[in-house]
């Protein structure tokens, strides 16, 4: 038989072979255990007969033999190989067939390459710090009451009066949330995670020796340097029931809600100080982590093994990703090859959409470390990890699939459909480097040319309303006419005050007290002469007219005569007809692609208006320092990245230069939109090059 020896290894005494739950799909599995290394392999049902029969057979033919007459079934002429490499990958054999204890050493002590390690290792490893085994068998009859189903439905009572009673102190709760970036506040979140993350771990602990695993180790697992602890249950792996393995998965995840409830029940009962404080940052943060983190099926925490114990399917991420490429082998080049696993429809399509999900996720992780890395870390280092993390987790893995289309390409060169595939891939290429956009946006306002808002200069009541919407009017022409019965009272105050001086001052000859105070008298009655003026200019400013010729696109509808009204109150929005203005920001990248002339469209946010044609008129020659149109402004729902600064100025994040463009028709009123400016040609290719060069060459000088 190809592929075999003389003579079969034998495999290890010491392992263990027992029987664990069923699979996906119904059928039995069989657990091999390393008690030496604590490790576990799953074998399907025909490697198991192999396995049964192993140390019995002492050759292949005499394997094959033993495997007809006791399970009815030839030996496939794979199945020996798959065999062979599972157990020397797992060092099972006594001596590995060939190199004897010369391979098992260099199986033991192979390592990666220094730039591997240091590649693997700055993204995890772990640290084993305890073996709790003797510790929860101590203490497990202390918390046993704590895993009862009564205790759960006793915390989520008290987590449902928890609730309620916080609904009823709201705005103090959510106040409560600037503690966590005051020092002190830090120094307890930092605290809490740590306790709240030290019960998680051992909630995992106690459930699995609650159902007979051992738990070898406990320690930190660092995750780009960030520590994280952990907890070894790979013994969960031998139990048969499914429901009890999800037990151990969640246990964790449960204990950090019931903390979480019971916290929130103190909240509501304790008074303002350090310990309610304490109480409300270990309350959120358990229930944060454990349903944002801990949950999440994406990454390998607790999420990811209850979803692979949840659908039967161990190993979940790694089988998946082997099925997901050879879906997309299928996808692109129509081969009819056999799939690495026949999985049921259904799950198929859970197992197809997973992997996408998990390919995507961890393209946005990555790039997430590497600009966590290039922003931690010196600039040059940054750069040099941040092309590590894309070369070795992004790009390799691409690579290592596009060798086994290279190995396949006499299959794909006779498939009709790979050259379907191969001309839509050279298309998107090709539109990569075509000149293909030709406009430039810009975040812009539409407004006329010539506009203004008419507000009362104090309160008063309206005693005539000459404007109505719609209307033409010119310059001069009376809108609104206010009366301020303060205004007029101050000014019968201010006659009064006129007269009375005047009159002192006139009989100064007479009266000795009035010629001494003259010079007083002289000033206060010019005092009150210039607020009288002031209070005419008030009176004559409530009389509202038109300062130049247009439209009244707005009059306030709750207005009436007779009707009180207050300085904050618009009353109408006058619109000249002359036409419009469109003033907006282009980013600074975009700046060298369009010039003073180009033409332009303003397209509004707001769909019921139309779009306008306009012309580029002006671009400013140095960047903003300051956004000065409110409306743009990302604080303010705008399109604009801005950082508010002290004195209540908007700083745009990236370099902005201000654009305006003229022509159109005048809007009724202004418009928040996006300029579209016709810019020259650039390619997807050529503005992604200019952006990594703009990145070099800004941080070279760093």
């Amino acid at each position: 038989m190809a592929g075999t020896v003389a003579d079969l290894p034998r495999l290890r005494e010491d392992l263990q072979l027992t029987r664990a739950g069923p699979s996906y799909s119904g059928a039995p599995v069989w657990i091999v255990h390393d008690p030496a290394g604590n490790k576990f392999f799953r074998l399907t049902y025909e490697m198991f007969q192999v396995f049964s029969l192993w140390n019995r057979s002492k050759t292949a033919p005499v394997l094959a033999e033993n495997l007809m007459a006791r399970y009815g079934r030839e030996l496939e002429p794979t199945e020996l190989d798959a065999v062979m490499r599972v157990a020397e990958t797992g060092q099972l054999f006594e001596e590995p067939p060939s190199g004897g204890w010369q391979s098992l050493h260099a199986i033991a002590t192979r390592k990666h390459s220094i730039i591997m390690s240091a590649v693997h290792n700055y993204l995890f490893f772990k640290l084993p710090l305890v073996r709790p085994q003797r510790f929860l068998e101590l203490t497990w009859p202390l918390v046993r009451p704590l895993f009862s189903r009564g205790f759960v439905i006793f915390t989520m009572l008290l987590g449902l009066i928890g609730l309620y009673f916080v609904s009823r102190q709201w705005d103090g709760f959510i106040n409560s949330f600037p503690y966590f970036f005051t020092l002190e506040g830090l120094i307890v979140s930092s605290l809490a995670v740590t306790f709240v993350k030290s019960l998680h771990e051992l909630g995992h602990g106690y459930m699995a020796h609650h159902y007979g695993c051992r738990v070898p180790t406990m320690g930190l697992a660092f995750m780009v340097m960030i520590p994280l602890l952990y907890t070894d249950v790979t013994e969960a792996w031998r139990l048969k029931s499914p429901r009890q393995r999800i037990m151990i998965d969640s246990a964790g995840i449960m204990v950090e809600l019931c903390l979480g409830m019971i916290c929130l029940f103190l909240w509501a009962f304790l008074p303002d100080g350090p310990v309610r404080s304490a109480v409300f940052v270990t309350a959120t943060v358990s229930w944060v982590l454990s349903l944002v983190m801990n949950l999440n099926p994406l990454m390998r925490f607790d999420g990811y093994y209850i979803l692979s114990d949840l659908i039967g399917v161990s190993n979940l991420q790694s089988r998946c990703f082997t099925h997901m490429r050879w879906r997309l082998r299928r996808f692109l080049f129509g081969i009819d090859e056999a799939p690495p696993e026949l999985f049921p429809r259904r799950l198929d399509i859970i197992l197809t959409v997973y992997a996408a999900a998990v390919a995507i996720y961890r393209v946005f992780l990555y790039i997430g470390i590497a600009l966590v890395v290039y922003h931690f870390f010196i600039k040059a280092v940054g750069i040099l990890l941040f092309l590590v993390e894309v070369i070795f987790f992004l790009l390799r893995p691409l690579w290592a699939e596009l060798k086994i289309w290279w190995t396949m390409r006499q299959s794909i060169a006779t498939s009709p459909r790979a050259y379907v595939s191969t001309a839509l891939f050279a298309g998107l290429a090709v539109a990569c480097f075509l000149p293909l956009s030709s406009t430039v946006m810009a975040p812009a306002m539409m407004e006329p040319k010539n506009f203004a808002h008419f507000y009362p200069v104090a309160a008063g009541r309206i005693t005539k309303i000459a404007a109505a919407p719609g209307q033409a009017v010119k310059a001069g022409d009376l809108l609104f006419e206010i009366t301020s019965p303060a205004i007029a009272f101050e000014r019968r105050s201010a006659e009064t005050e006129i007269a009375l001086r005047e009159l002192r001052i006139g009989r100064g000859g007479a009266d000795g007290e009035d010629l001494q105070q003259s010079v007083v008298l002289q000033r206060e009655l010019q005092s009150f002469k210039a607020k009288l003026r002031g209070l005419a200019d008030l009176e004559e400013k409530l009389v509202i007219r038109a300062a130049f010729d247009g439209v009244m696109a707005e009059v306030n509808p709750k207005l009436y005569q007779g009707r009180w009204v207050s300085r904050r109150e618009e009353l109408g929005y006058l619109a000249t007809t002359e036409g419009a203005v469109s003033r907006g920001y282009v980013d600074g990248d975009a700046l060298p692609r369009i010039a003073s002339g180009a033409n332009a469209v303003f397209v509004p946010d707001d769909i019921t208006e139309a779009k306008q044609d306009l012309n580029l008129t002006s671009i400013a020659m140095s960047g903003a320092a300051h956004i000065d149109i409110p409306a743009l402004a990302s604080i303010n729902g705008g399109p604009i990245a801005v950082q508010e600064t002290a004195e209540r100025k908007m700083t745009p994040v990236q370099a902005q230069y201000a654009v305006s463009a003229d022509g159109g028709f005048a809007p009724a009123r202004a418009h928040r939109g996006m300029l579209l400016i016709e810019a020259r040609p650039e390619s997807l290719a050529a503005r992604a090059w200019r952006q990594v060069l703009k990145v070099v060459v800004r941080e070279s000088g760093a």
